[in-house]
């Protein structure tokens, strides 16, 4: 992979024109991919007078996370698990107090 020094000079990129997949290396960390960047947003980070901000705007937005996406997800699915359920019991048990969210029948039909 060939690494270009951009006008920071601090980052370096490269770039793969096949899969269209960039490469952005920070100092002291390790290099960071991105997924799916036209060639033109790659040629516009060697030309812009402000790569960092490019970067940040443009490009950081389609990092590619390794093997955390599922965690991620899970988690948030399993929140929302539990809001639905919290809802439903509150929901189930604020109905009719006295009955303790439990009606017959009969009381149903004569409402």
């Amino acid at each position: 992979m060939n690494w270009a020094t951009l006008k920071s000079k601090h980052v370096r990129a490269a770039y793969n024109a096949e899969s269209r997949d960039l490469h952005v290396k920070f100092p002291g960390s390790p290099p960071v991919k991105h997924a799916d960047i036209p060639p033109h947003v790659y040629q516009n980070l060697l030309e812009t007078s402000d790569p960092d901000f490019y970067y940040k705007y443009y490009i950081a937005p389609s990092r590619v996370s390794p093997g955390r996406g599922h965690a991620v997800s899970v988690s948030y699915a399993m929140k929302l698990v539990l809001i639905l359920a919290g809802c439903s019991l509150f929901m189930a048990t604020s109905l009719d107090p006295d009955h303790g969210g439990i009606f017959e029948e009969s009381e149903l039909r004569s409402n």
